[in-house]
C-alpha cells in the first residue's frame, strides 16, 4: 500500500508573498535615492561619491562592491535601467538611472517609513572620552583633536559644495531643495559639534589640575581681599 500524501508543512518566509520591492534591504533604497535626486546617469563608482558626499554625515556611505549588488538586484526587478558608455577612445563603463517602477518604489518606502522608527546614534570618539579614565590624558586629546580636524575638513568640504552648487544653479532646481536643506541641517550640525568638541576637550584638558599649577603662560597676579567696612563708620568728605 502506497504511503499517503503528507500536505507540505515548509514553513514560508514571513516575507515571501510580500512584493519584492519590499524587502529590499536599505543599501538598495540609497541607490534609487542617489539615482532619483541627482536626475543623472551615474555608474558605480559615482553613486558612491555622490553617497559619500551626500549622506555619509547623516546615514552611511556603502561600498562600491555592495552598491554594485544592489545595482544587479535593482536592474532585475526593472527599477533601474542600464547603458554602456564610451569613455576616451578605449574604456567602457556602465551607467544607471531610475525607471517609473523605481521612482514609484522609492517614494512608497519614503511614505510608509514608520513615524517612530528609532534613531541610532554610534559615536566612538564619545564612547573613548566616556571611559576615559582608563586612557592617560594625552590619548584622549589625540583622540578629540584628531576628530576635530575631521570635523573641520567636513565643513570645509560641504561649503564648497554649497558654493559649487550656487554657481552651477543646483538650488534653484525642484528636485534637489530637499537634499540642499539637509545639507544646510548637517552644516550646521557640524558646526556646532566642532564648538561641542572644543568645549568638551578644555573640560578634559582642565581634570589635569597638577599640570594647571605648572602652566606659566599667563601671569598669576596677587588676589588682595578688600578691608571690611565696619557698619557705623562714616566717610570724611
Amino acid at each position: 500500500m502506497a504511503a499517503p500524501i503528507l500536505p507540505n508543512t515548509t514553513e514560508v518566509p514571513e516575507d515571501a508573498n510580500r512584493p519584492a520591492d519590499e524587502r529590499l534591504p536599505a543599501t538598495a533604497y540609497t541607490v534609487l535615492a542617489i539615482l532619483s535626486v541627482t536626475e543623472e546617469e551615474l555608474s558605480a563608482g559615482e553613486i558612491k561619491k555622490r553617497a559619500s558626499y551626500s549622506m555619509r554625515h547623516f546615514y552611511w556611505s556603502p561600498a562600491v562592491s555592495h552598491i554594485r549588488r544592489e545595482l544587479g538586484r535593482l536592474l532585475a526587478l526593472g527599477m533601474v535601467e542600464e547603458r554602456e558608455i564610451l569613455i576616451g577612445e578605449v574604456r567602457r563603463s556602465l551607467v544607471y538611472q531610475t525607471t517609473a517602477s523605481g521612482e514609484e518604489a522609492l517614494a512608497q518606502w519614503v511614505a510608509d517609513s514608520p513615524p517612530g522608527e528609532p534613531v541610532v546614534v554610534k559615536n566612538s570618539v564619545l564612547l573613548r572620552v566616556f571611559l576615559g579614565q582608563k586612557a592617560p590624558p594625552d590619548v584622549l586629546r589625540t583622540v578629540l583633536d584628531t576628530r576635530i580636524a575631521e570635523v573641520e575638513e567636513s565643513i570645509d568640504e560641504l561649503n564648497w559644495g554649497l558654493r559649487r552648487s550656487s554657481e552651477l544653479g543646483l538650488e534653484r532646481q525642484d528636485s534637489l531643495r530637499f537634499p540642499h536643506a539637509v545639507g544646510e541641517f548637517t552644516l550646521r550640525g557640524l558646526y556646532f559639534e566642532h564648538a561641542n568638541l572644543r568645549q568638551l576637550r578644555d573640560r578634559i584638558v582642565g581634570f589635569d589640575t597638577e599640570a594647571f599649577r605648572r602652566d606659566v603662560s599667563r601671569p598669576r597676579g596677587p588676589v588682595r581681599q578688600r578691608h571690611p567696612v565696619p557698619r557705623n563708620s562714616t566717610v570724611d568728605g
